[in-house]
C-alpha cells in the first residue's frame, strides 16, 4: 500500500507529517505550508483531543495533507490525552506518508537545544526513516541575513542531522515572511521549494510505510465494510472507520507510553511489534523477543509465564531509551534475562526444563 497520488503524476498529492518539540513553531509551520491558519498554535495537553490534527488544502495547484503530532514526541509520559493524539496521528498516517518534516527553531543552540538535537540523532538511527525526512527551520528572521548553512556551522549536531537527511533543509518565518512574494525571505517561495524537495525525495526513495501502518489500513478497510449507512460518501465512511480504529487501539494501549506509540510510527522494530501485538499477541511477542536477542525457547517460556500484557508492561517504558545510551534490544534482553533469573525455579517446576536447554547469554 503506497502513499496518496493523484490522477496526474505531474501534480501528485502529498501527505506530510510534522515532528518536533513544543515551542519550535511546529503548528505554525503547518499553517505556513497550507497557507491558512488551520492548526491551533496554542494547543496544550489538556486540549489535545480537540486540537486539529490533520488538514488538507490546495497548495500550488495540488492537494497537500499535513498531519501534526504531539509536541514533545520523544516523551515517555503516559498522559491519556497526548497518547490519544499520538494514536490519532498513526491512524491518519495509514497506509503511508510521503515525508516527515522535523521542525527546528533558528536561535542559539547551546545546552538544552543541543541536547534536543542529539536526542533526535539518537532516535532516528533508522536510516529508512531519514530517507523520507526533511529539516525545516522556523523563525528564519533570526538569521539576520546569515545563511542557514553558516548558522549550522556553530552546531555540529545540527549539521550532522541535516547531512543524515541527505542535506534536505529549508527555512520559513511564520511571522515576518508571509507578505513577501519573491526572494528567499518569502514563505510562498520557501514552501514551493520545500514541496519540490519532497517531490525529488519521493521520486528517489518512494513513500514511507511499515507493518503497523499497513495493518492499520487493513483495519480501516474492514471497518468501512461494517459501515452500512448508504448516504455516506466513501470519504465520510473512511473518517468514521478511522474513528473506530482509533478508539480500538486507544482502548488496548494501557501501559504504553507516547514514546512507544510514536516509535512504532518511525519503524522501531520492537515498538511496532508491541503495538501490532494488539492483534496478534503471541506470534508478534515472540518476534519481539527474538529481535531482542533472546533464544526462541526462552521466548516461548517467557510468553507463557508472563503473558502478553506482563511482557509489554515490562518493556514498554524502555522502548525509547536511546538517549540513555542503552540500545533498545539490550534493554529488552536484560529485562527478559532478569525475569528469567528471578522466576527460573518456577519455570523449571512448571516445564520440567533443565537450565542447560536454553542459553540466554
Amino acid at each position: 500500500m503506497g502513499c496518496i497520488s493523484s490522477a496526474s503524476e505531474s501534480v501528485p498529492e502529498r501527505k506530510i507529517v510534522l515532528l518536533g518539540k513544543s515551542g519550535d513553531g511546529k503548528s505554525s509551520a503547518g499553517n505556513t505550508i497550507l497557507g491558512e491558519k488551520v492548526f491551533n498554535t496554542k494547543a496544550s495537553a489538556s486540549t489535545a483531543g480537540d486540537a486539529c490534527l490533520k488538514a488538507e488544502r490546495k497548495v500550488h495547484g495540488r492537494n497537500i495533507t499535513v498531519i501534526d503530532t504531539p509536541g514533545d514526541f520523544d516523551t515517555d509520559c503516559d498522559d491519556e490525552a497526548l497518547k490519544s493524539e499520538a494514536i490519532r496521528s498513526l491512524v491518519e498516517c495509514a497506509p503511508g506518508v510521503d515525508a516527515f518534516i522535523i521542525v527546528l527553531k533558528v536561535g542559539r543552540y547551546t545546552g538544552h537545544e543541543n541536547e534536543v538535537v542529539q536526542k533526535l540523532l539518537n532516535k532516528f538511527k533508522e536510516e529508512h526513516v531519514l530517507k523520507h525526512t526533511v529539516i525545516l527551520f522556523t523563525h528564519g528572521e533570526q538569521l539576520e541575513g546569515e545563511t542557514i548553512e553558516a548558522f549550522m556551522e556553530d552546531c555540529p549536531q545540527l549539521q550532522e542531522l541535516v547531512d543524515k537527511c541527505g542535506g534536505r533543509c529549508h527555512v520559513i518565518d511564520s511571522k515576518y515572511w508571509n507578505k513577501r512574494k519573491r526572494g528567499n525571505k518569502s514563505n510562498r517561495v520557501q514552501v514551493k521549494n520545500l514541496l519540490k524537495t519532497i517531490d525529488k525525495m519521493v521520486n528517489e526513495n518512494g513513500c514511507y510505510t511499515n507493518e503497523l501502518l499497513q495493518n492499520m489500513e487493513k483495519d480501516i478497510q474492514e471497518e468501512m465494510k461494517n459501515i452500512t449507512e448508504d448516504k455516506l460518501h466513501p470519504e465520510e465512511q473512511r473518517e468514521e472507520a478511522k474513528k473506530n480504529v482509533h478508539a480500538s487501539y486507544l482502548k488496548k494501549s494501557a501501559g504504553m507510553t507516547i514514546g512507544t506509540v510514536l516509535g512504532a510510527l518511525f519503524g522501531i522494530g520492537v515498538a511496532v511489534a508491541l503495538i501490532v501485538s494488539f492483534l496478534k499477541p503471541i506470534a508478534v511477542l515472540q518476534t519481539a523477543i527474538k529481535a531482542a536477542g533472546v533464544g526462541a525457547g526462552a521466548g516461548k517460556i517467557l510468553t507463557g509465564v508472563l503473558g502478553v500484557g506482563g511482557f509489554i508492561g515490562a518493556v514498554g517504558g524502555a522502548t525509547f531509551g536511546y538517549e540513555k545510551a542503552v540500545p533498545l534490544c539490550d534493554m529488552i534482553t536484560k529485562t527478559a534475562v532478569q525475569t528469567w533469573d528471578n522466576g527460573y525455579k518456577k519455570v523449571e517446576e512448571m516445564c520440567g526444563l533443565n537450565s542447560k536447554m536454553v542459553d540466554l547469554h
